[in-house]
């Protein structure tokens, strides 16, 4: 991204790929994601920017959990159909695949509630290295102010959210707020879609950043300060 201006995003570092979302069961988590979407962002939660599931086997260390990795992947068929197939990884250097494998559905908006409802009936998954059955979603918007629900002025860039409904739920969130620097006005903002927010808000992952011609990252008060190309 290049910006034309200040601005600040939240954003996770290279370190943490997600955190995790609240709620505990699918349903409640989902209901939390709505929640922060219907009042804080321009987003239709009907359409998201993606969906799909993935599922998967039993990993190589775990066969003794490859007869109920199979039912959950037979479920799965079932219910979606037949799904794009995959290795999970190859062993090195032989490039010879792992018996562990990944089936991905691709899904349109009108399966979405189908899909929500089939994570929530599946309660409780079974715990596997992977999976064995994630519903993965992502949204992109513009912020807006929950008591007026107006577009914030000024955003240059959109932010987004993408986030795994499973076992264990979690979500990589990026929101860029138009505001030059953390001011008052921007400390305001934060409280106020603070309360819709379905993950808890770590304040050291703000960043400021600002266009200059060479790329430059320094600390300030909890930010990570940061001039982009």
């Amino acid at each position: 991204m290049v910006a034309s201006r200040p601005y600040i995003i939240y954003s996770l570092p290279k370190s943490r790929t997600t955190q995790a979302l609240k709620g505990g069961k699918i349903e409640k988590v989902w209901d939390n994601i709505k929640l922060f979407l219907i009042n804080c962002t321009t987003a239709d939660i009907q359409i998201p920017n993606s969906t799909y599931l993935q599922g998967f086997s039993a990993d190589e260390e775990h066969d003794e959990s490859s007869i109920l990795a199979g039912k959950v992947l037979q479920n799965t068929q079932e219910v979606f159909g037949i799904g794009r197939i995959s290795s999970v990884a190859y062993h090195y250097p032989s490039n010879i695949p792992t018996k562990q494998i990944k089936i991905q559905w691709d899904l349109t908006a009108n399966e979405l509630s189908k899909a929500i409802n089939y994570m929530i009936e599946g309660q409780p998954w079974p715990k596997y290295n992977l999976g064995p059955v994630e519903l993965i979603l992502s949204y992109d918007f513009k912020l807006i102010d929950p008591a007026t629900k107006i577009e914030l002025p000024n955003q240059q860039f959109t932010s987004s959210i993408l986030f795994w409904l499973t076992k264990s739920n979690c979500i990589c969130p990026s929101l860029c707020f138009p505001y030059e620097e953390p001011n008052e006005e921007f400390w305001e903002y934060i409280d106020s879609i603070e309360p819709f927010l379905p993950f808890k808000f770590d304040r050291k992952y703000l960043s400021l950043g600002v266009q200059i011609k060479k790329a430059l990252r320094i600390h300030f008060l909890g930010f990570r300060i940061f001039k982009a190309v």
